[in-house]
């Protein structure tokens, strides 16, 4: 699996999560809140990143470990820009596209930081569990 490959797969993993997470606390009458959100991003990168491992017998390289990571932040914030525009739209001016913009800041900066921390976390899991060498 290539790069490419592996930001494809999150962004669909991704976008495919949060609409049925969505949908689903919809249904039940559930609020969606960051929680839920930082969770499905955690666990597409962490899908991902093991598929990758496990299809091509290592982990990234410092090089591809670079790229992925700010794949995956580009990728991420363009989602939740896209999802944050749609609630705007559909506030009515109940909310300013000035907040959406500091949270989306914001949230992408905390984001980022989860990003990094859990690529590195993947690896350190593939480890422990040898189906990675180093």
């Amino acid at each position: 699996m290539s790069v490419l490959g592996v930001l494809g797969r999150f962004t669909l993993i991704y976008i495919v999560s949060i609409i049925i997470v969505g949908l689903t606390l919809n249904y039940f009458g559930i609020g969606s809140n960051g929680g839920v959100n930082i969770g499905i991003l955690l666990g597409s990168i962490f899908w991902v990143c093991s598929s990758f491992a496990k299809k091509n017998g290592r982990y990234f390289e410092r090089i591809e470990k670079t790229k992925v990571v700010a794949g995956f932040i580009i990728i991420n914030i363009a989602i939740q820009a896209f999802f944050g525009a749609a609630a705007l739209a559909e506030s009515g001016g109940e909310a300013s596209g000035s907040v959406l913009l500091f949270s989306l800041g914001f949230v992408g900066f905390l984001h980022a930081i989860a990003i990094y921390f859990i690529v590195g976390v993947v690896k350190k899991s593939l480890l422990k569990q040898g189906i990675i060498n180093s």
